[in-house]
């Protein structure tokens, strides 16, 4: 146990919290064309619009059901700037007819109890939350170097852990009285 020091446990965290955010962007699925995306059609039979904000909450919490289906259908919180909640909940009828897109690689949770993430939701031909608007920002995360630079960064507060902590906890007084 003499080589899981607080210096190597917390280079080894930010070192692993870097490979993290590297590896994350590397093998992460989005939809990049409406080519990578199914269409769903179907009734509603309800939704659930949850905004738990704040303090160790869930945060936006956005599903529809679909008469037949036990999957929950959810508004990924990336998209939820684009999601016209408001017109949805003032256009609802129980029972109306929706088309749904969901990305190809998910299409296997379909009729099952998990959650699906929305592309895009027409209800009676009104459009709720566009695949042009999802797609630009799956596409424009995909181009995003940000996740490679915040890896970069934490690999290298590592390193800097790792050769400077004396120094860092002296200058700090941690432990020191």
């Amino acid at each position: 146990m003499k080589y899981l020091t607080d210096r190597n446990f917390r280079t080894l965290f930010l070192i692993g919290m870097g490979i993290y955010f590297i590896i994350e962007h590397s093998i992460h699925e989005r939809p990049k064309s409406t080519k990578e995306l199914i269409d769903l059609n179907g009734r509603i039979s309800e939704y659930s619009f949850e905004d738990n904000t704040g303090w160790r909450r869930n945060g936006h919490q956005y599903y529809i059901y679909l008469d037949g289906y036990p999957t929950k259908f959810q508004v990924k919180a990336d998209y939820l700037g684009f999601f016209d909640k408001e017109q949805f909940e003032n256009n609802y009828k129980q029972g109306s007819r929706v088309k749904l897109s969901i990305p190809k690689y998910q299409e296997h949770l379909v009729g099952t109890e998990g959650n699906v993430f929305l592309t895009s939701i027409s209800v009676n031909g009104l459009e709720y939350l566009a695949k042009h608007e999802t797609i630009n920002r799956e596409i424009n995360l995909v181009s995003s170097n940000s996740d490679y630079i915040l890896g970069g960064i934490f690999i290298g507060l590592g390193i800097l852990v790792f050769l400077f902590y004396g120094q860092i906890k002296k200058a700090t007084n941690i432990g020191y009285e």
